[in-house]
C-alpha cells in the first residue's frame, strides 16, 4: 500500500493532533440511538485519523475498531488511547479494499468517503450492508460539490467530490433517522474556505 497517497501521512507525523482533542459534537447523540448499554456497542470507525472520536467513543465504555490509510494516524490513535486508559483495535487499512468478518452496531466515517474510487462505491455500501447488525445505525458524511465553492485548500489528488444526495441513494431500504447539507467555514491549514457536506444517519432494518 502507497502510505503517502494523502498528505495526512505528514500532516499527523507530529506530536501536536492536527485536528486537535475535542470528539465532534454529535457523537453523544449518536450513541444514545442505538439500543444497547455502551459496552455492549461495536464500533467501526473508518478513516479514524489520529482517533479523537475513536477514543471518545471508547471512554464511553463501547468496542471501538478504527482504520486509517496513514500509518502516522493510526500510531498517533493508539497513542491516545493509551493516554486515555482505554483500549482500541486500531490498524492500518484502506477505504477501497478492507475486509473484516466482523458484525457493528455502528459504523461511522467522517471526511473519508470521497477517498473511494468510483468502481469501488457500490461494492463498499454493500460491504457496509453486510457488516452492520440488524438496528445498528451507519453515520456517514461526504463532501458535496457546489460550483461557486472552490476545491480546499488541503484537497488530495486521489479525493472526489459527490453530488448532492448521491451519498443518500445507497440507504434506500434502511430506515432513515436524518439526512441534512450543510454548508460551513473551515480554516483547517490555516486558510479560510468552505464546505457543503451531505450528512446521512440510518439504522439497518429489523
Amino acid at each position: 500500500m502507497d502510505h503517502f497517497r494523502t498528505q495526512y501521512e505528514k500532516l499527523y507525523d507530529s506530536d501536536q493532533y492536527y485536528w486537535g482533542l475535542e470528539p465532534a459534537d454529535f457523537l453523544s447523540s449518536l450513541l444514545e440511538v442505538v439500543d444497547k448499554e455502551p459496552k455492549d456497542i461495536k464500533v467501526l470507525d473508518i478513516g479514524c485519523g489520529e482517533g479523537k472520536d475513536a477514543v471518545y467513543m471508547a471512554k464511553q465504555g463501547c468496542q471501538v475498531t478504527g482504520f486509517d490509510i496513514t500509518e502516522s494516524g493510526v500510531r498517533k490513535t493508539k497513542l491516545l488511547a493509551e493516554k486515555n486508559g482505554v483500549e482500541i483495535n486500531a490498524y492500518v487499512d484502506d477505504i477501497n479494499t478492507f475486509k473484516t468478518n466482523e458484525k457493528f452496531d455502528i459504523i461511522y466515517s467522517t471526511g473519508t468517503i470521497q477517498y473511494l474510487f468510483p468502481e469501488n462505491i457500490n461494492s463498499f455500501f454493500e460491504k457496509i450492508n453486510n457488516i452492520t447488525n440488524i438496528g445498528g445505525i451507519v453515520y456517514f458524511n461526504v463532501f458535496v460539490d457546489k460550483p461557486y465553492l472552490p476545491l480546499p485548500p488541503d484537497w488530495d489528488k486521489e479525493e472526489k467530490m459527490w453530488k448532492t444526495g448521491d451519498l443518500f441513494t445507497h440507504f434506500k431500504d434502511w430506515e432513515i433517522c436524518k439526512i441534512d447539507e450543510v454548508t460551513f467555514e473551515d480554516n483547517g491549514g490555516g486558510i479560510k474556505h468552505y464546505h457543503c457536506m451531505d450528512n446521512i444517519l440510518a439504522r439497518k432494518k429489523i
